[in-house]
């Protein structure tokens, strides 16, 4: 399905094909438009609008023709669009509702999962180590059926067309349309921002590994509740390099699929989140995350770690911290507790 041919398809056709998404075309032209006024930028922008246009044309023929998820990359194109305008509110609105149209069904799957409100308990994991997050999972039963969390396995599926997620209310399992390698993990998160955010109301979300076991529920609602109260968007237990430069640039060389001779190349941060004992995020930050993944694309995928890459994001969206000190207070154990408990990742008061 080649969507530069398409574009030369009747006028008619095209435009019975793009009827049901024709407001939000109009509001990202409208967005955008003064950009347009520019004459020198006035081409280029009106190219990256047929671009998207004639993807999108080529995604609803293919849905037309019995495909769910046609493999077109239409957020490839849709993301130009997007990081021209970053705090119009009103097209990134129009943004979700595209995709949040797309992805009906699986949408509707996921929001009936998720429908009492309580915490989303991410299990991020991958195919390789699945029994794990089974497992994990299985532990976390006894909280959804108390209402104190729902937790989900996420996953990565590269198949999947970068606009389509999908959900198995059954095995509790969300596939991704993201890289499901360890140099994958930013993508994945900030992906899992953009599915969650399309919900009526984000839930709060509980990164963890698949190593995660449940602890005290109590102690996560307290800390819900805290955020609630203090105004704070995420809470975490810190990790404190002297500067952004001291950042280990070779963290991820030995454990990585495509990456280990690439070595960490953006920028770093001296605060971030750790995501090794995981950390709480509440629905505004789960939203504010959702934003980047549509307008900051590029920062994402410079980006080799997952809780540098989501800490740095809040930082620059001006989200309030709430700094743990024992990772007890999230209600989970993780092997980076042991860590901590055993001493590991103390960090020295002169630089707190």
């Amino acid at each position: 399905m080649n969507p530069r041919r398409l574009w030369g398809a009747p006028q008619q056709l095209k435009a019975r094909l793009l009827r049901p998404h024709q407001e939000v075309i109009e509001q990202l032209e409208c967005g955008v438009q003064y950009h347009c006024d520019v004459p020198i930028r006035r081409a280029s922008i009106q190219r990256l609008h047929s671009d998207f246009q004639r993807h999108l044309l080529a995604v609803q023929l293919g849905r037309k023709l019995g495909h769910s998820a046609p493999p077109i990359q239409l957020l490839k194109r849709l993301r130009p669009i997007l990081s021209l305008v970053p705090l119009n509110q009103q097209v990134l609105a129009s943004a979700r509702r595209l995709l949040a149209n797309l992805n009906a069904a699986p949408l509707a799957a996921l929001a009936a999962t998720l429908a009492d409100g309580a915490p989303v308990l991410a299990i991020v994991s991958c195919r390789p180590q699945l029994a794990d997050s089974q497992a994990s999972l299985t532990a976390f039963s006894a909280w959804a059926a108390a209402g104190w969390g729902q937790p989900l396995i996420v996953i990565g599926d590269r198949q999947l067309p970068d606009w389509r997620f999908e959900f198995c209310p059954e095995q509790r399992l969300l596939r991704l349309p993201a890289d499901d390698a360890y140099e994958g993990l930013p993508a994945k998160l900030i992906t899992l921002a953009w599915v969650l955010s399309l919900l009526p109301a984000p839930p709060a979300l509980l990164k963890m590994d698949d190593d995660a076991q449940p602890r005290d529920p109590t102690a996560l609602r307290r800390l819900v509740e805290k955020l609630g109260a203090d105004g704070a968007a995420a809470a975490g237990f810190p990790i404190f390099t002297p500067s952004p430069l001291h950042l280990e640039r070779a963290w991820h060389i030995g454990k990585s699929a495509r990456s280990n001779l690439r070595p960490f190349s953006s920028l770093g941060a001296a605060r971030w989140m750790s995501g090794g004992t995981g950390y709480l995020l509440n629905g505004q930050a789960v939203s504010l995350l959702g934003d980047f993944a549509l307008h900051s694309w590029g920062f994402v995928e410079s980006m080799l770690y997952e809780d540098v890459c989501v800490s740095m994001l809040l930082q620059a969206g001006a989200a309030h911290f709430h700094w743990i000190e024992d990772p007890e207070e999230l209600g989970i154990g993780s092997e980076r507790q042991r860590e901590i408990d055993a001493g590991q990742w103390q960090v020295p008061d002169h630089l707190r």
